[in-house]
């Protein structure tokens, strides 16, 4: 493109900009424009989801009709929970209890806040109920401390049991003949001390004492007598493990070569079975009883 041209639009464009700016404004009659009165500010000029999570912040929630509570609607006679209280709660009740007090603390919050910037005198009421919520609030979480302590000592007190009766059945499986009577009156205090087993069948409260800490005991002790006597006689057949209560409970009544007889004697006659962990306490509770029927019936005729 040649300068000559360049110059001519160069030339234009000024023109017109200047013919534009020198046209002055003009305007239709200003009786005629309509104006819209002025909107005042308001909150009815706005629509609020019933559904806001800010509803959260406000006592009544959507049905809240006052920013601040009177001293009539707080509960200032109220207290702080308990320790003792909190420590019969479950953790699903403590939970639920820490986030409804995290709730009121919100909205007493919002109160005090509102209150101070109010220069309302009012706003100690406010403070001081949130004081009792907080400290409920601590005292729920040294609950859950305490809990979670306890939880922890008793994993390693267990640990620590099993580590001991482990190498209890090590020593009694291996030791020798004239060490058994010696050993099994450690079984006895054994058994009592880890699963409330009493040495003698007639101190039993059926009822109370047949439960799973006896179940694990009569399991514990039948593997216990077994293994020493399989050890004893490496030559012998017989199929592991024993099913269930039915099959250990001859060892706990009897010797061990009598219950290793019963036991063969329950496969071979097809009466050993697994039971359901529903059936195994009635299981034990009727045979234990009629155990104890038959000795008392033998004392009663000596």
């Amino acid at each position: 493109m040649s300068s000559s041209i360049r110059t001519c639009i160069r030339q234009f464009s000024k023109t017109a900009s200047l013919g534009a700016r020198a046209k002055p404004l003009s305007f239709k009659n200003l009786k005629e424009i309509k104006l819209r009165e002025p909107i005042v500010p308001t909150h009815k000029n706005f629509e609020v989801s019933p559904d806001h999570p800010l509803w959260q912040f406000f006592p009544q929630g959507n049905q809240t009709t006052s920013s601040l509570r009177e001293s009539e609607e707080l509960d200032l006679d109220s207290r702080s929970w308990a320790m003792s209280e909190l420590r019969r709660k479950s953790f699903e009740d403590l939970h639920t209890l820490w986030y409804l007090c995290l709730k009121e603390r919100n909205i007493i919050a919002r109160e005090v806040r509102l209150s101070e910037a109010l220069e309302n005198e009012d706003a100690r009421q406010f403070i001081n109920l949130d004081k009792k919520f907080h400290l409920t609030m601590k005292r729920i979480k040294q609950v859950l401390l305490e809990r979670q302590v306890a939880y922890e000592r008793v994993q390693t007190l267990d640990q620590q049991q099993q580590e001991y009766l482990q190498e209890f059945k090590s020593r009694f499986v291996k030791c020798n003949e004239d060490e058994i009577d010696e050993y099994h009156e450690k079984l006895i205090r054994l058994q009592y001390a880890f699963y409330g087993i009493q040495p003698d069948l007639q101190d039993y409260d059926l009822e109370k004492d047949i439960d799973i800490k006896f179940i694990k005991g009569l399991e514990y002790i039948a593997e216990l007598k077994l293994a020493r006597f399989l050890h004893l006689h490496p030559d012998y057949k017989f199929e592991l493990p024993l099913i269930g209560p039915v099959e250990q409970l001859p060892f706990f009544l009897k010797d061990t070569e009598e219950a290793i007889e019963e036991v063969l004697e329950l496969r071979k006659s097809g009466n050993s079975k697994k039971l359901d962990n529903i059936q195994v306490i009635p299981f034990l509770k009727k045979a234990l009883a009629n155990v104890i029927e038959e000795a008392n019936v033998e004392q009663s005729e000596q």
